[in-house]
């Protein structure tokens, strides 16, 4: 057992299973890849959705990240790690009003306006409050990515305002009262592996914000181009190829500069900066054979990994997977690997081989940095959330413990129905 594998056995003892553990050299290193691929001109944004744990969030601002949020907790979550309200924007299709004060009140770089009526809301608030809003209009695009398995763009979606209408009527928003519109922003797809894709996507966003200041005669300081950056998590799939990235974002990006220097250039990434730093480690509780197969009982499932339980997926595929602990000379067997709940789907491993498994063993599924436990169903059988370790430096640190059943049963508010009183002959 490497040294790396042996700290997270170490840690997934200690502190308890299933849990969350992230290699932070390996989380600095994927955000600084990317960073060095793109020219200065442009600002990288963590996505906070895919990952909001403050320290991470942390770690990635000490090295310079700034941050992208999609709700008022994620909002507080990034400010009380380090970001400030200039290195913020705020998207997503429903925001509350509540959510909209506040980062009205904290002047944020950007609220993102995914639809005209948010607009006209925002502008209302903004009257209230007496002050000038900064935000970005979301353009739902013509174009679709290519190369992206979840396309966010260019067809029906809850996300942004149709690109030809919003061209056509762009000019009424810069009418709008008490706002001030920076730019636009773009979010096309993600999970995309081909560089070719991000640069023609990215070249495209591009051209409309030049098409929209052109024909408006605006002088934008924002365009946001989205991103979607993948990690392969299966088989047959081939990782990012980070230098064709780079020889094909920097002449693109510089040579957009170089007509808009004051324009503010930014890329979103989530899960290309923590998908690969993340692994889930799970305790073997049962080994049982089920009809000639072979089950592995764990102590974390769909419960804390929807993403490697393959749900939304049609075809389910196994996301990379080991027995840490198994004995050196152990030899391969093919397993189903469980979850803890009572549901069929919750098989985390199909027909997968790994080193022989024995009770008490502990396995990892790696690639979970991103949207492991943020998209679990935690509360399933009310098992809770996970336990989070951060390795660092040669340091372990706890960065969330894992819940318990006070912590679930302090959320609730017991009702105290009185017994009825007894009926009298």
């Amino acid at each position: 057992m490497n040294t790396k594998h042996s700290n997270i056995v170490a840690a997934a003892r200690k502190y308890g299973t299933p849990a969350y553990i992230y290699d932070g050299e390996e989380l600095v290193s994927n955000y600084h890849k990317l960073k060095n691929a793109l020219p200065s001109c442009v600002d990288v944004f963590y996505a906070l959705k895919v990952n909001p744990n403050m320290s991470l969030v942390k770690l990635l601002r000490s090295k310079g990240a700034c941050t992208e949020v999609c709700s008022v907790t994620e909002m507080e979550i990034a400010l009380k790690a380090g970001s400030t309200p200039q290195d913020i924007i705020y998207l997503g299709p429903c925001k509350k009003d509540y959510e909209l004060k506040r980062a009205i009140e904290l002047n944020i770089f950007a609220i993102v306006i995914e639809s005209e009526n948010e607009l006209s809301r925002v502008s209302k608030f903004a009257e209230e409050a007496g002050t000038t809003v900064n935000v970005a209009i979301r353009i739902n695009p013509d174009f679709s990515a290519e190369g992206s398995p979840w396309k966010m763009g260019g067809r029906p979606t809850q996300f942004g305002i149709d690109e030809k209408h919003a061209i056509e009527n762009f000019g009424s928003y810069l009418k709008v009262p008490h706002i001030n519109i920076r730019g636009i922003h773009v979010y096309n797809g993600t999970s995309i592996l081909d560089a070719k894709s991000v640069y023609e996507n990215t070249k495209y966003i591009l051209g409309l914000f030049r098409t929209i200041s052109t024909r408006y005669n605006a002088q934008f300081t924002m365009v946001d181009v989205g991103g979607g950056m993948g990690i392969p998590y299966f088989q047959n799939q081939t990782a990012l190829d980070i230098n064709e990235f780079a020889n094909l974002m920097q002449p693109l990006c510089n040579a957009f500069h170089e007509e808009f220097p004051e324009t503010r250039i930014i890329m979103e990434s989530g899960r290309f900066i923590i998908g690969t730093a993340g692994r889930m480690a799970v305790e073997v509780n049962n080994i049982k054979i089920n009809h000639d197969k072979t089950f592995v009982v764990t102590d974390g499932g769909t419960n804390c990994h929807s993403a490697a339980a393959g749900s939304g997926r049609v075809v389910k595929r196994n996301f990379p997977m080991l027995n840490l602990t198994a004995s050196k000379h152990a030899t391969e067997k093919e397993y189903q690997v469980a979850g803890p709940l009572c549901s069929p789907d919750d098989i985390i491993g199909r027909n997968i081989k790994l080193k022989e498994v024995k009770v008490s063993d502990i396995l990892i599924v790696e690639s979970s940095g991103a949207y492991g436990p943020t998209s679990s169903p935690g509360l399933f059988h009310s098992h809770g959330y996970p336990s989070e370790v951060l390795l660092y430096k040669g340091e372990t640190h706890l960065i969330r413990r894992k819940d318990t059943a006070k912590d679930i049963m302090d959320m609730q508010i017991l009702v105290d129905f009185k017994a009825p009183k007894p009926i009298l002959n």
